[in-house]
């Protein structure tokens, strides 16, 4: 019998197609979700505030410039000059497009099809990375070498640079990432970058050199064109490439381009110590951060400036081709005098030279110190001491283990009532004594003792052992190697002398050149503002007062014979007499005031300071001339010069004699901006009326008149100035006046008894006097600086009569017969 057939249908067996179909637009729609969900979670959780993305932080330098806006350095964490897109060179921004991001100016932020190409391929076929995508990686995350944060840190550059899109144009975007980039060698951005690679400015980049800084920016180490030219070679090669396939340059040009070899000649690595005026940069740095926490200056937020990373316009006075000049002038006469004083201490032995058991003691102790400022010596005392220091300080409180502590320890251990007597001098106060014996007391102090010996054992062994090594020296490089253990080169360097000299504008103030010694990298210290004595550059001082306040004529005679200011005069106080003498003897001829400064000589110098009556008329008028007064000691020994003064202080006085009388203060900055061009600080002139236009004249005409100018004769420029030497010619001085320029110029060693042994190789006319004639030969010569040599100084409506002949006809008085010679004679003050 048949079967019944069954009307009951058999359910649809669903084809495996149809449900990879679903799986897939499940998992779209699921992957689109969860994207969604993650840009929406990033975006509100994850993303920087506004005001980070609308101010992204890029630690700009401070630059400095001269008065032309000519650059002078930078002030830096990080090297960067900022650069607007519009200022960019096209060659960069051609060569970064057509490398880096080909869809640049056409996507918002993300290349869809350069996303998917890195997907489909794995990144084998070019990365998926917008130029604002590198920008927001720069500004917002660090890449982390874990795949899964890496994966979220690519997916939060994307919504950051999404928002970046939203917020600035493509041209601000493209200057962000170019000044922000590292590009080695202390070279933050496109324009550092170009400095120190090319030595050019980013906007000078031909094709070929745009082209390898672009090639970095892949990865400045690899394609480093100084260390690794190949890399960098190839690597052109591939960005030129990518020119001649984006149409910005032709194929012709690549060939030719592509043939040239790297041209790294005109690499130079940045450094504080090199470029222009190093010694005015390191003081400027000084004082600018002063003002700024001193002056209550602020951003628009209310926070302090940094000098390292805002961007900072510092406009100051120096002009860029004056101070090339100034130094040049130094390398001139400097090295000749450096040579001629290692000649005359040849066979001599200045450590001990004519020197007391005390002053012997003194000058090794000056060694001492110096060799224990060493690097090399600081790093072998943390090697022995940091341990036992930092558990003395951690359990005795208040005690300070500097060098000078640790010697006083060592006193009172050997001497008992060493602390005492330090505490009755006022040198320590009681409260140091009682830390200083507590720590004798404990069991800390006998294994200090034992570091610290085998520390000195250690570095008289280390200082004394001779090593191939870079020392100063008059060369193009500035330093030679030698062979010297490192004690003797602290003594080669100690033996040489210094330049201190500063070049204002006399109606301005405005300094113009700024040289605090003869080179930065060796030799730190400033002699701008050091104060040494004076000498003779001071005695102008004197008889400006004298014609001034006591009305003395030019032509006033004074005899030249030995003065002497008595013991217990009540007008000038002294314990004993005081009687000077002339280097030469005295001719007791009577000399004009004239005369008296034209040949310095000491005795008209006291015999005016008797006539004055006390020091306080010459320490007042001083103070109108901007010298502060404590700083010139209340005693007759001032119209010798005695005090100790700085080049600041001088050129600054002197700028009354060549600006008719009215002094103005020296000054090296005009304003400063911040990195949006807005004035932060604007200087303000300081001057006042200090002297008489007439007599102030017949100063000039004085030191027009004075033996040390006489030499000066191959200059254009109307030149009146001054020596000065002290005792031991230790230091020697000019001071140099011209309608347009005074010129402060010091000479000597850093330590006093580094010092030449003759008035004929250490006056002033000879060490110091000889810098200012170079330079301004060269000044003059320097069509570029404009300067005025036919500028004269201004002689006024009423003049004191400068003729002494005439002087004396008008009061019938017969002239004296002159018997000194009218050739230029060494001054000696004391």
């Amino acid at each position: 019998m048949a079967q019944k057939k069954s009307n009951k249908k058999k359910p649809k067996t669903e084809s495996p197609f149809g449900s990879y179909i679903k799986i897939v637009w499940l998992s779209l729609f699921a992957g689109i979700f969860a994207l969604t969900a993650v840009f929406v979670l990033i975006s509100t959780t994850q993303l920087p505030d506004t005001s980070e993305l609308e101010n992204p932080k890029i630690e700009l330098a401070t630059q400095i410039l001269d008065h032309r806006d000519r650059s002078l350095g930078a002030f830096f964490k990080y090297n960067r000059k900022n650069v607007r897109f519009e200022e960019l060179n096209p060659n960069i921004v051609n060569a970064l497009v057509a490398t880096e991001d080909e869809r640049y100016f056409d996507h918002t932020g993300i290349d869809v099809r350069s996303t998917i190409r890195a997907f489909v391929f794995l990144g084998k076929k070019g990365g998926a990375s917008t130029i604002t995508q590198q920008l927001a990686k720069q500004f917002f995350t660090k890449r982390s070498r874990n795949i899964v944060l890496r994966s979220w840190q690519k997916l939060k550059e994307l919504v950051i640079a999404i928002e970046f899109e939203k917020r600035y144009t493509k041209g601000e975007i493209m200057a962000m990432y170019l000044n922000k980039y590292d590009f080695l060698y202390e070279s933050d951005g496109i324009s550092a970058a170009a400095k120190t690679y090319f030595g050019k400015g980013q906007s000078e980049l031909s094709i070929d050199e745009s082209a390898i800084l672009v090639g970095m920016l892949k990865n400045p180490s690899y394609y480093n064109p100084v260390r690794k030219p190949d890399n960098a070679l190839r690597r052109r090669s591939v960005v030129m490439n990518q020119m001649v396939k984006n149409g910005y340059i032709t194929k012709e040009e690549y060939k030719t381009l592509n043939g040239k070899p790297i041209n790294m000649s005109n690499f130079k690595r940045t450094n504080h110590y090199e470029g222009p005026a190093p010694y005015f940069r390191a003081e400027l740095k000084k004082w600018v951060k002063n003002l700024l926490k001193n002056e209550n200056i602020t951003k628009p937020d209310g926070t302090k400036y940094n000098i390292y990373t805002d961007g900072l316009i510092i406009k100051t006075t120096l002009d860029k081709d004056m101070q090339r000049h100034a130094e040049a002038s130094l390398k001139v006469h400097m090295s000749k005098l450096q040579e001629k004083f290692f000649s005359r201490w040849k066979d001599k032995d200045i450590w001990t030279y004519k020197a007391n058991e005390a002053q012997k003691k003194d000058r090794k102790a000056s060694l001492n110190r110096k060799v224990r400022t060493t690097e090399r010596f600081k790093k072998m005392r943390a090697s022995h001491l940091s341990e036992i220091t930092s558990k003395i300080s951690a359990e005795i409180g208040g005690a300070r283990l500097l060098d000078g502590d640790i010697f006083r320890l060592f006193a009172e251990d050997i001497k008992v009532g060493h602390l005492a007597k330090l505490v009755k001098q006022g040198d320590i106060t009681k409260k140091q004594s009682e830390v200083y014996k507590e720590i004798l007391a404990s069991g800390y102090w006998p294994v200090l003792k034992k570091k610290w010996s085998a520390l000195q054992k250690k570095s008289k062994k280390v200082f004394a052992k001779k090593i191939p090594m870079n020392v100063f020296a008059y060369t193009a490089s500035g330093e030679k190697t030698v062979t010297m253990s490192p004690r003797d080169s602290i003594k080669y360097h100690m033996m040489h002398m210094q330049l201190g000299s500063m070049a204002v504008d006399p109606k301005t103030g405005y300094v113009r050149t700024w040289v605090g010694g003869i080179n930065h990298k060796y030799f730190q210290y400033d002699h701008i503002n050091s104060n040494r004595q004076v000498g003779s550059t001071f005695k102008p001082f004197i008889y400006t007062t004298a014609i001034t306040n006591l009305a003395m004529s030019p032509c006033y005679e004074i005899q030249d014979i030995q003065y002497t200011i008595p013991a217990n005069d009540v007008n000038f106080g002294l314990l004993k007499s005081w009687a000077p003498a002339n280097s030469d003897g005295f001719s007791k001829e009577n000399l004009t005031l004239k005369e008296g400064l034209k040949k310095s000589k000491n005795s008209i110098s006291v015999k005016l300071m008797m006539e004055i009556g006390n020091p306080e008329l010459v320490r007042s008028l001083v103070s109108e001339f901007g010298i502060d007064k404590s700083k010139v000691p209340n005693s007759p020994s001032i119209c010798l010069g005695s005090a100790d003064l700085s080049v600041m202080d001088m050129t600054g006085a002197y700028t009354v004699y060549a600006n008719d009388g009215t002094y103005t203060k020296p000054m090296f900055v005009t304003s400063i901006e911040d990195k949006n061009g807005r004035q932060i600080y604007a200087a303000t002139s300081v001057q006042r009326k200090a002297l008489n236009p007439k007599y102030n004249h017949a100063m000039v005409e004085m030191l027009k008149n004075a033996s040390a100018v006489s030499a000066l004769g191959h200059l254009k420029s109307e030149v009146g100035g001054k020596t000065g030497t002290t005792n031991d010619y230790r230091d020697g001085w000019f001071m140099g006046i011209t309608p347009e320029l005074i010129v402060g110029t010091w000479v000597g060693g850093e330590e006093q008894f580094m010092r030449f042994r003759s008035i004929s190789d250490g006056a002033g006319s000879q060490m110091a006097r000889p810098f200012f004639g170079e330079f301004m030969k060269r000044v003059e010569a320097d069509k570029t600086i404009n300067f005025d040599t036919e500028a004269r100084f201004v002689i006024p409506d009423e003049t004191l009569e400068l003729d002494c002949d005439k002087h004396r006809a008008n009061r019938h008085v017969e002239p004296e017969k002159n018997t000194v010679p009218e050739e230029e004679e060494f001054e000696e003050e004391f």
